[in-house]
C-alpha cells in the first residue's frame, strides 16, 4: 500500500462513520481499478487501517460496500481478496455491455427520459469498469466512484 490519506474536508471537522467509509471505499475503489490491487490480491482491514489512521470499523465499512459493488469477495474465516471473475462471469459481463449499448442506441433516436439515458449510461460504465478489470485494462475508479454514490440518491 502506499501510505495514502483520507482528506477531510477543511473546516469540517471529524467526519462521520459513514463519510468516512465512504472516503475510503473511494481510494480503495481507484486502487483496485487501477490494478494496484490486483485481482486475488488479499485485502487485511487491519493493514489499512494502520495506513488510513483509523479504526477497523470504518474500513470494515468500506470492505463490505466493495464486496456489493462486487470489487472485493469475502471468503469464510479467511478474510477478503480482490474479486477475480469466471469466464462465465466475463462473458456475462460482456452480454450486458453489449445490451446496455444496444438500449442507448434505441433512447438516441426517441423521446426516452434524460434519466433513463442517464441510468442507462450509467449502468454502461459500471459494466465496462467491471469488464475492464477482469481483462486487466487499467480503469477510471474516480469515474465508477462518481457514478456508484449517483445511482444510490433517489
Amino acid at each position: 500500500m502506499t501510505g495514502e490519506t483520507v482528506e477531510r474536508p477543511h473546516g469540517q471537522g471529524v467526519l462521520q462513520p459513514y463519510s468516512l467509509a465512504m472516503a475510503i471505499a473511494g481510494k480503495l475503489r481507484d486502487r483496485i481499478l487501477a490494478h494496484r490491487m490486483p485481482p486475488g490480491s488479499e485485502v487485511s482491514d487491519g493493514a489499512l487501517a494502520q495506513e488510513f489512521g483509523v479504526s477497523r470499523t470504518p474500513v470494515r465499512e468500506a470492505l463490505k460496500m466493495l464486496c456489493h459493488e462486487g470489487l472485493l469477495t469475502a471468503h469464510v474465516r479467511r478474510g477478503m481478496t480482490v474479486t477475480t471473475l469466471s469466464r462465465a462471469q466475463v462473458r456475462e459481463a460482456e452480454q450486458l455491455c453489449e445490451l446496455l449499448k444496444t438500449q442507448l442506441r434505441r433512447e438516441s433516436g426517441s423521446h426516452a427520459a434524460d434519466v433513463s439515458r442517464e441510468l442507462t449510461q450509467q449502468l454502461l460504465q459500471l459494466a465496462s469498469s467491471r469488464l475492464r478489470l477482469a481483462r486487466g485494462e487499467p480503469g477510471d475508479g474516480s469515474r465508477l466512484s462518481e457514478m456508484n454514490s449517483g445511482l444510490k440518491q433517489p
